[in-house]
């Protein structure tokens, strides 16, 4: 799912939602929309009654990574091993268009009133905006040379070669965030001008971006937090520790950091963090450790120990648990929140099978970068990346209820939408 949308995103898990569609007042039905990377596959899953309801070939288009819903019946697959991104329809499962771009995408990020997708680049520190109606190509922003000739700094920086983190719309629909990994910059853009408005050095590569209503206003001037990637070894003291960044945005369009967390250097990089209500940030990294941040103070107030490769938590808002995807593990953590300041583990559920020599040599994951919790709560939806496994998990029960397997080699993202 966008990074962008990460506080609607917050707010559909309260509500049983996800990604975009409408109720309508008609029967619906929650979907999944997973890409397989290793193929030009995308999978429309009835997670309720899992079952797959169809497979589209976004060729020649490749690599589609994940898929991210812009419309009510539209969806943008990232197709990340070729220079051009596939729009299909998920309501009719066809393939719309597959428009030609200047680099490999990474992710998009949109706005409900505005007509455009922003698209961040996976193989040049650039983006672009994309008309989300006529599915033309707009503007370019950033940097036109390929990582191939100017690489991001794997060595050093967690997080892998991606040039961009991901893509973040302001409030305005105007402006947005570019996050140049490949340089180590923040830029604030107008859409309009392929000049930034306003630029500042990150300490290293950066992730995505999130905030809280309360703290935004109407034109998106504010508060904002910014996931830092921290250092690719542990022990490379001369990359600061992964952490999380605060700063704001005025209307002169300047961006001033505020405070930054830090975890502890032995904890590895980082790349996922999401909000708890309207206090508290949960923060996994890379070695396990999870913290939960008091967003005022920018200090930990607790933590708790996941599993290796901890990436990203999704939270049951009406059993008060939190679910860790474990990046690098055969299991997820469920912990109970009911305190955020006492989180305490309930369990570590096997989902899935070790990774091999091979996929570990590649750089692959075990688990998928997003999942879904129901209405009630009770279930949460995700994938195993390399057995391309959808699964549901009882949180009562605290066991893999159903699965089905995809025709597909490695299922790594998606999008979940209601229609």
């Amino acid at each position: 799912m966008r990074a962008g949308s990460l506080v609607a995103a917050a707010a559909a898990v309260i509500l049983g939602l996800g990604g975009c569609g409408g109720d309508n007042d008609e029967i619906v039905q929650t979907h999944a929309l997973y890409g397989d990377y290793e193929s030009s596959k995308v999978f429309n899953i009835d997670i309720e009654r899992m079952s797959l309801d169809a497979v589209m070939d976004v060729s020649p288009a490749l690599g589609p990574y994940g898929v991210d819903c812009e419309t009510d019946t539209e969806a943008f697959a990232l197709t990340r091993r070729s220079d051009s991104i596939a729009v299909i329809d998920f309501r009719n499962n066809n393939v719309v268009k597959v428009i030609p771009l200047k680099f490999h995408p990474r992710s998009t990020a949109t706005l409900s009133n505005i007509d455009l997708v922003l698209v961040s680049g996976k193989t040049k520190p650039m983006s672009v905006t994309i008309g989300k109606t006529d599915h033309e190509v707009k503007r370019y922003f950033g940097t036109d040379i390929d990582t191939s000739v100017q690489p991001v700094d794997t060595a050093n920086y967690f997080g892998g070669g991606n040039a961009t983190g991901h893509p973040f719309w302001l409030a305005d629909g105007k402006r947005f965030l570019m996050l140049d990994r490949v340089n180590r910059k923040l830029l604030l853009y107008n859409k309009d001008s392929d000049v930034p408005l306003a630029q500042i050095d990150t300490e290293s590569t950066a992730h995505h971006v999130l905030y809280l209503d309360t703290e935004v206003d109407a034109k998106g001037n504010g508060t904002y937090y910014m996931v830092l990637e921290g250092p690719a070894d542990p022990a490379n003291s001369a990359v600061p520790a992964a952490g999380i960044m605060k700063f704001t945005i005025d209307a002169y369009d300047t961006i001033r950091v505020d405070t930054i967390f830090h975890a502890a250097q032995e904890d590895g990089g980082a790349h996922h963090a999401r909000f708890y209500g309207d206090k508290y940030l949960f923060f996994p990294t890379f070695g396990g450790k999870v913290y939960v941040v008091d967003k005022n103070s920018m200090s930990a107030v607790a933590s708790f120990e996941a599993g290796k490769g901890a990436g990203h938590i999704t939270f049951s808002i009406p059993k008060r648990m939190a679910v860790v995807t474990n990046h690098k593990s055969t299991f997820v953590t469920v912990a109970d929140i009911s305190n955020p300041q006492n989180p305490k583990v309930l369990s570590n559920v096997e989902v899935t099978r070790p990774l091999t020599a091979e996929e570990i040599a590649a750089g692959k994951n075990s688990q998928a970068h997003t999942s879904y919790v129901d209405t009630s709560g009770r279930f949460f939806y995700s994938c195993a990346n390399c057995e391309a496994k959808f699964y549901s998990l009882d949180l009562d029960y605290l066991w893999v209820s159903k699965s089905i397997h995809l025709p597909g080699t490695y299922v790594a993202m998606g999008d979940f939408i209601r229609y």
